[in-house]
């Protein structure tokens, strides 16, 4: 299972240039750009360590941080606040680095692939699109793309990951779950009883009780093919 989010998208960097472009000194390339993500994803994690239940983080606060990782200044950060989160919520998101060819490469050795995301409601169409992963389409096919939005409950609450763990045939404890936070993936997953990975390509969690990758890209080679996995790359549903 993957999360959407800092796995197979990422937030479009030509709309982050044009949300801070005007209040900073120099515009982020597109490395500025994925990196901040993922060191905002490591905000998240520390300012949530510890908290048991499922409250969702102070995303205000957090898009003012974001600004000031680009170098907004303080007069202007209200200003741009606003625009980042427009950025993350209403603006689609793009293709991750190797996203693409990492899912086909785990299709071909085997592995039945589904999507669990925090999402608003279009994730399914957002992947389908950008041809990252479809469940019937002519990229990386899913059993199921799930849908905070559209089923009602969020990681890192165990009961979204049930809607994968039906499609996908498979139990629990055989399954990988893929992200880009402690606090709604490493936790989430193991709240449903899944082995979490942790995508975290800087280095910015420190935790030594999670596997870490850099990119999804990371992953085919260290599994090598689905156990029981055909020539064909079809593997049995238990």
């Amino acid at each position: 299972m993957l999360d959407a989010g800092g796995v197979l998208l990422l937030p479009d960097q030509e709309a982050i240039r044009a949300a801070v472009g005007p209040y900073v000194a120099d515009v982020p390339d597109d490395a500025t750009c994925n990196r901040n993500h993922y060191r905002l994803m490591g905000e998240v994690d520390r300012i949530m360590e510890g908290v048991d239940t499922f409250d969702e983080p102070d995303w205000t606060g957090l898009d003012a941080t974001m600004a000031t990782y680009f170098g907004v200044g303080d007069e202007h950060v209200d200003a741009v606040r606003p625009r980042l989160r427009d950025v993350y919520l209403a603006t689609p998101w793009v293709a991750a680095p190797g996203a693409v060819g990492a899912l086909l490469a785990l299709q071909a050795a085997g592995y039945p692939l589904a999507v669990v995301s925090n999402a608003g409601g279009d994730m399914e169409e957002q992947l389908e699109t950008r041809q990252i992963c479809a469940v019937d389409g002519q990229s990386a096919q899913v059993a199921i793309v799930v849908d905070s939005h559209r089923v009602g409950v969020a990681k890192p609450d165990p009961r979204i990951f049930g809607y994968a763990l039906e499609a996908l045939e498979i139990a629990a404890e055989r399954c990988l779950y893929v992200g880009d936070t402690v606090h709604f993936d490493v936790k989430g997953a193991r709240n449903a009883g899944l082995q979490p990975v942790h995508v975290d390509p800087h280095g910015f969690c420190g935790a030594v009780d999670h596997p870490h990758v850099g990119a999804l890209a990371d992953l085919p080679p260290l599994l090598g093919p689905y156990p029981g996995a055909t020539a064909s790359g079809s593997s049995p549903r238990t």
